[in-house]
């Protein structure tokens, strides 16, 4: 499928060389001093605090980067290919807080976790779970990261994403997650689960994010080498300055990644937006976000590294029209943009802050039209329909033709959520907005849930691991 070019190769050079500019002559803050070490022994110069990188080193980190990896699931026909070509959706990423026409907003819970896990496992338009579906504020800090894990193996068969805080936190998620995919050996070889390490905007690391990087290098295991960045706050407020800045952040992640392990699988994954100037909040279901997403699409391809670009986007406090027109737009922006690795597909609003179950039903559907429109359009002699255009004739109906009857199931797009019946038949089912109707859906696929396998040996260990840390 054609994808949507915003600005030329030429600007996108520019952009490129503006970002090598500034990692040479302006530098990176790294306070995490076993990156600075690492990055001191494969050249850069480093100064204090200040990591400067030549040119060299970073080109050779982006040759090292793979363009293509897979993600193993602990059911193999959910395995994921993530490459620069095809589109792999991700759930909800982050939210403190959830929300349903039932209870409405609160803190998340553990159980609000779960069920958010449960119902991204069965939604058949997400390819992999999210590492924080929802904060489970009910459990310790300390104990999160594992909790979160544990749970997302035990109710999922789909790829899944790990902890980012700090090394230990890291390496303690990888190593709970290997239990159950025949040890560290084994998914060294088989990656099974992906981090979002972020930046700290502008230009420096958190030593957290740091430790983060070098844990799932050392292990092989994927990463999202992410920015979040707020136009005319934490970057320049033009999108060539900020994407410029930005881009410089994401590359010195992936080159601590491939200094650790060259050929660590990576993704190159940038998210930026403006701020409501009025108020000083991110906004991120606007057209900033869109174009934004856009660019950062087209130097991943320049580069040739999978890209993650954010998808399902509101600044909403509910899932009402708003939530669906924003949410919409981003994710089509995602799309077209050839994002590889979609993260916050389905679910959020409130920027960020929030999840909301039956968004999460209403965003599965979008990301259906997405995957079909991403399809393409097939072109053969069986498909431009000459013979049975010939036979049907002017007037005629191809409802019956068999030509029809071979084709529609997989050429007509079937919506699992959308209203296309009469008014008559809508009015006489209750007449119910689409709000209500995911609402009985999510809780419907948690009425009909059933677990997963998992031995009661690998439970077993994963738990004592987890009674152990």
């Amino acid at each position: 499928m054609q994808r949507y070019q915003v600005l030329t190769q030429n600007e996108i050079e520019k952009i490129h060389e503006n970002s090598l500019h500034i990692m040479e002559k302006i530098g990176i803050k790294i306070t995490y001093e076993p990156a600075r070490e690492i990055f001191a022994k494969h050249g850069a110069k480093v100064d204090g605090d200040k990591v400067y990188f030549p040119r060299t080193l970073v080109e050779e980190a982006i040759k090292l980067s793979p363009s293509s990896f897979t993600l193993y699931a602990r059911d193999p026909k959910n395995n994921v290919e993530i490459t620069t070509e095809k589109t792999a959706y991700v759930g909800p990423y982050g939210s403190p807080f959830v929300t349903d026409l039932d209870k409405g907003r609160r803190d998340a819970k553990l159980e609000d976790f779960v069920n958010i896990v449960k119902i991204c496992d069965k939604l058949e338009n997400i390819d992999i779970q999210s590492h924080i579906s929802c904060e489970t504020t009910d459990i310790a800090v300390a104990k999160r990261p594992t909790t979160m894990v544990y749970n997302t193996i035990k109710y999922s068969t789909k790829p899944f994403m790990g902890s980012v805080y700090g090394y230990k936190n890291a390496r303690e998620t990888i190593e709970l997650a290997a239990i159950a995919f025949g040890g560290l050996d084994e998914i060294k070889k088989r990656p099974v689960m992906a981090s979002i390490p972020c930046t700290l905007t502008p230009l420096s690391y958190d030593d957290n994010q740091l430790g983060a990087i070098i844990a799932y290098a050392e292990t092989g295991q994927a990463q999202l080498i992410n920015s979040l960045s707020i136009a005319g706050m934490t970057t320049p407020v033009t999108v060539a300055g900020l994407v410029s800045l930005q881009n410089a952040e994401v590359l010195a992640g992936i080159v601590l990644a491939q200094c650790v392990n060259p050929g660590t699988p990576v993704v190159y994954s940038a998210s930026g937006s403006g701020a409501e100037m009025s108020s000083g909040v991110l906004a991120i279901g606007s057209p900033e976000d869109a174009i934004i997403s856009l660019v950062n699409g087209q130097l991943a391809k320049y580069y040739q590294i999978p890209c993650r670009i954010s998808g399902a986007l509101s600044d909403s406090k509910m899932m009402d029209s708003q939530a669906a027109y924003e949410s919409a737009i981003t994710l089509m922006m995602a799309q077209m943009a050839g994002g590889n690795f979609i993260l916050h597909s389905a679910g959020i609003i409130e920027t960020y802050n929030c999840t909301s179950f039956e968004k999460l039903i209403v965003d599965n559907e979008i990301i259906g039209y997405m995957k079909y429109i991403n399809r393409g359009v097939e072109v053969n002699e069986d498909t431009l329909a000459f013979d049975a255009i010939e036979e049907v004739g002017p007037q005629g109906t191809f409802l019956v033709h068999d030509h029809t009857l071979d084709y529609f199931r997989d050429e007509l797009y079937r919506p699992t959520l959308s209203n296309r019946k009469t008014y008559e038949q809508w009015k006489a089912d209750g007449a119910l907005p689409i709000e209500q109707v995911a609402n009985k859906k999510w809780k419907d696929i948690l009425a009909s849930y059933q677990e997963p396998a998992l031995s009661s040996e690998v439970d077993a260990r994963m738990k004592k691991y987890m009674e152990s840390l």
